[in-house]
């Protein structure tokens, strides 16, 4: 409906289909200068979407935009608005012409505008046809072309720039032309159309299409004479202007005139003279995919089961029609009988799909069939084609699809054809109804990607800068229509270096601007063909996503980030996977290509409120830090935690049932978790970055990835300092000191436990300084050259941390204090009190259900033992210790209890058994990125010296 904030803009009525022209009422205003009427022409053509304003400043000066270009778009769009709505304040948006996105939209619909009413009425005529009643059809059609006066936008330059969206609409009304002519003559209302067709065909004087639809009009309604005439003008310019003779639809529409009443077998005659060739001109700079081209060759060549429907499929830019158009090119040869090629438009400019029924008709007038023996069923049009094809070798390229229902009426289904369907869709219908071979276009790989630019650049412009053609294939994301834009632009300035179009791409700081060539080309553009085609919901999805840190999301975070059921969005990521927006690179998880993702920030600025912006990446640090923090406690329920406010609404945490579920999940998140906790302090969520990642703490250590925990932990700290929270810093540095425990340096390690205690008698924190007297304890074991450490200082440090958790009643933090009491202990060679210290430890852990706590107890037992020469007993304790360690998916004490398995072997006189199991430890060490086997106690290289020291035995 029409806009109502203003009583007097009630009246206003658009039209572009012939001059631009607005009335408001019976009163035609006046739309000012040149440049003020192409822009609201451009915005009419888009009848009511967005249009960037990239593409505005193309329409007007196409690629010799001044400096000054969007500054002017932004004047002459506020002149029109105040042209609209009279009385408009100064800089105020108004009610019709409204900013969207990074350009502007005019809020017109069929109501008050021709476009959209034009198309409305045009698709209203085509159901009319479908359900066979031909006489509203032409009815429908007739009042729909009736809104046409001249070419679109005449009277207008129409530029470079906005040429395209004008010829798109332009066509939409000669096609249009020619189904109502079909359906007038099939019904015998010739008459009806007659002054239409006059009127419209000579819109485009070379058509051969329409001009042979009035040549059959004229004669139906008696005008014989007038109808030669016509023919004999249009040949006439199809000879001297393009040096061509007619096609079949003017000779059959000629023969016809000369009484030829099309006897049997005369259609097959016309048929078997028309071997159509369709196929555009392949790209003479065209590179690269050289994997995928040999894969439908292959594939076509199968001499068992040879491909007969291709379906080529990727993200938008990548590529996919000019692959189809080489692979049909290379196959042509196998294909004599001819090619039939449509662009569908499913993703187009124009936003104009074409309809199957009229792609083919286009096929059945390429093959010779004259229009009044085309049924006007599509169904019957269907079985008049594949009959056609039936025993032909033809190749069929079916471009730029919407969907599976799009295509199926023009596959042949002949077996001896070859059906080659490209979209951004996954068409997986086809795959598993029609037996499609899929073929998806990533990024180019890297090599290729250079070829590309060098082949369009010149190798000796390309080889004389390297460094910069290979930031120009990164910065490009390999997109093979990104390498085009930016290449033809630094083509068309030979004596710019190529570093200084490096340059220019580094400055626009991840935007869009410098991948903006034309209509077809604007990146802009080219993404918007799918992102329109998305639900609401999923487009929110998109724009918000693009906000995420990457480097890609679950289904369950994204859900969160939207405010919905996992279900929804689940619903709405397919959507994005489907128009290749998105692409899932994992089972369930879903990332983008970069310019993808400055797309959705782009759009993300215009549609969306800072508010909105804000409450979802709220809501999404919600669920990492809920998430992290409860499957943190399933790895390590005696971890210290801080009070924390609930998550915001519409925030669902993830669980994990069991320990392996927990580290599966850290593993997965790992990546996103870290990029949060690093940007973190400039977003504004530094007190989730330090929780989310001390919950991180446990699986690090597990896992074995010390420099990773490392470089959390020192980002994590960043953020807690950068709004001074004592108690973050406190908790990351003990974090960060466990760390460089693991690595080895225990000076280090030291340091950041004394700064942490000292924080925590600040802030007089006991509990805390428990877990860190305990660690003290750990690194003092473990200090220095000496294997041994400094256990007697250790010891000391383990009998504070016990009482502190034995007045706290902590049953956990006692049992770890024993522990390390009796392993300090064992290394003192108080080896009785050790293992009394031990076995209350095990006890505890047991009472606890800390069975990593019981497995480092085990393997304990085992040194002890191994001390004592008991070498049986040792063996059974270790043997517990590497089953239970591997269990709990703790690598590192899986391996450091298989290295004192060997020795205990070795000591039993097992020294097959013992290299066995050394040989096992050395391949987990070498298979992972575990740094250290054990604090200090075991190197990688010390566990390959047993190894060589039992080979010299």
């Amino acid at each position: 409906m029409m806009p109502a904030a203003y009583d007097d803009l009630a009246g206003l009525r658009f039209s572009v289909l012939g001059p631009v022209r607005v009335w408001r009422g019976d009163e035609e205003l006046d739309l000012g200068p040149p440049q003020q009427r192409l822009i609201l022409a451009v915005l009419l053509v888009h009848a009511g979407q967005p249009v960037p304003l990239s593409e505005l400043i193309g329409a007007l000066w196409g690629e010799d935009a001044p400096a000054s270009a969007a500054n002017v778009v932004h004047r002459n769009v506020g002149q029109l608005r105040r042209v609209l709505e009279p009385g408009l304040p100064l800089r105020a948006t108004g009610e019709w012409l409204l900013r969207d996105g990074g350009g502007y939209r005019l809020r017109v619909d069929e109501e008050c505008a021709d476009v959209p009413r034009f198309r409305l009425l045009v698709g209203r005529a085509r159901e009319a046809v479908t359900r066979e009643d031909p006489d509203a059809a032409v009815r429908l059609f007739v009042e729909a072309l009736g809104l046409w006066h001249d070419r679109c936008a005449a009277g207008l330059r129409r530029s470079a720039g906005a040429e395209p969206g004008f010829a798109a609409l332009d066509r939409e009304c000669l096609s249009a032309a020619a189904e109502m002519a079909d359906v007038a003559l099939e019904c015998g209302a010739a008459g009806e159309v007659l002054d239409l067709l006059r009127v419209l065909a000579p819109l485009d004087p070379l058509n051969e299409e329409l001009h042979a639809r009035l040549v059959l009009v004229l004669a139906a309604e008696g005008h014989r004479a007038e109808a030669l005439a016509v023919h004999r003008a249009v040949v006439g310019r199809l000879v001297d202007e393009l040096g061509i003779d007619p096609g079949p639809r003017l000779r059959a529409a000629h023969e016809q005139l000369l009484g030829d009443d099309g006897q049997d077998g005369r259609r097959d005659q016309v048929i078997d003279l028309i071997r159509p060739a369709q196929l555009p001109n392949d790209l003479p700079t065209f590179s690269g995919r050289d994997a995928e081209l040999a894969g439908m060759l292959t594939a076509l060549h199968d001499e068992h089961h040879p491909m007969a429907l291709a379906l080529i499929d990727g993200m938008p830019g990548a590529g996919k029609t000019t692959v189809a158009v080489r692979f049909a090119r290379e196959a042509a040869d196998a294909f004599p009988d001819g090619q039939l090629f449509v662009n569908l438009r499913g993703f187009d400019p124009s936003g104009s799909v074409m309809g199957t029924a009229e792609a083919l008709r286009g096929f059945l007038y390429a093959l010779g069939m004259p229009s009044n023996r085309i049924p006007p069923d599509l169904d019957a049009q269907t079985g008049l084609y594949r009959s056609l094809l039936r025993g032909k070798r033809m190749l069929v390229v079916l471009d730029n699809a919407r969907d599976v229902d799009h295509v199926l009426p023009l596959i042949p289904g002949a077996p001896d054809c070859l059906t080659i369907v490209t979209s951004r869709n996954r068409l997986t219908g086809l795959v598993a109804a029609e037996g499609a071979r899929p073929f998806t276009l990533d990024p180019m790989p890297v090599d290729e990607a250079r070829t590309m630019v060098a082949l369009r650049l010149g190798a000796a412009r390309s080889a004389a800068e390297p460094d910069a053609v290979d930031e120009i294939v990164a910065m490009c994301g390999r997109l093979p229509l990104a390498l085009a834009v930016v290449s033809a632009r630094a083509a068309a300035y030979p004596d710019v270096p190529l570093s200084a179009i490096a340059r220019e791409l580094r400055d626009a700081q991840g935007g869009l601007d410098a991948f903006s060539y034309d209509d077809t080309s604007d990146l802009r553009a080219v993404f918007s063909w799918s992102y329109r085609t998305l639900s609401p919901r999923a487009a929110r999805l998109f724009r918000l996503l693009a906000r995420h840190w990457g480097p890609d999301i679950s289904t369950p975070a994204s859900a969160s980030l939207l405010g919905v059921d996992v279900r929804t969005a689940r619903a709405a990521l397919g959507e994005l996977t489907r128009t290749r927006l998105m692409t899932e690179h994992r089972p369930g998880r879903f990332q983008f290509h970069d310019l993808i993702r400055v797309y959705g920030l782009e759009l993300g600025d215009g549609l969306d409120t800072e508010q909105d912006r804000r409450e979802a990446l709220r809501r999404t640090a919600d669920h990492y830090l809920h998430s992290a923090h409860g499957i943190g406690l399933v790895l390590q329920p005696h971890q210290p935690s801080s009070p924390q406010a609930p998550p915001a609404p519409g925030v669902t945490p993830e669980v994990a049932r069991d320990r392996d579920r927990a580290m599966a999940w850290f593993r997965a998140e790992q990546h996103v978790l870290h990029n949060f906790v690093d940007q973190a302090a400039e977003r504004g969520f530094a007190d989730h970055a330090w929780r989310i990642a001390v919950s991180m703490q446990e699986f690090f250590q597990r896992q074995g990835v010390h420099l990773s925990w490392a470089a959390t932990m020192r980002a994590a700290l960043r953020a807690a300092r950068s709004v001074d929270d004592q108690v973050g810093e406190a908790r990351t540095l003990r974090s960060l000191a466990g760390a460089h425990y693991f690595m080895g340096d225990t000076e280090g390690a030291l340091a950041h436990l004394r700064r942490t205690a000292e924080l925590l008698d600040r802030l007089g924190w006991v509990d805390d300084q428990a877990y860190v007297q305990r660690n003290i304890g750990d690194v003092l074991a473990r200090r220095g050259q000496d294997v041994y450490g400094d256990h007697a200082g250790a010891f000391g440090y383990y009998e504070r941390a016990h009482r502190l958790y034995r007045d706290m009643g902590h049953v956990g933090g006692v049992a770890i204090s024993l522990e390390g009491m009796g392993v300090c202990a064992l290394r003192l060679g108080r080896t009785d009190e050790a293992l009394d210290l031990l076995d209350r430890a095990m006890g505890m852990f047991r009472q606890a259900d800390d069975l990593n706590g019981q497995a480092n107890c085990w393997a304990e037992f085992g040194e002890a033992h191994l001390r004592l020469h008991r070498y049986e007993e040792a063996v059974t304790c270790l043997q517990r210790a590497v089953d239970m360690h591997r269990a709990q998916a703790s690598l590192v004490g899986e391996v450091g209890s298989l290295v004192l398995l060997g020795d205990a072997h070795v000591g039993a006189g097992d020294p097959v058994r013992a290299r066995g199991l050394w040989q096992e430890a050395s391949a987990l060490v070498e298979n992972s990125r575990i740094h250290r086997v054990g604090p200090s106690l075991f190197t990688p290289e010390e566990v390959r010296k047993r190894i060589a020291r039992l080979d010299r035995a």
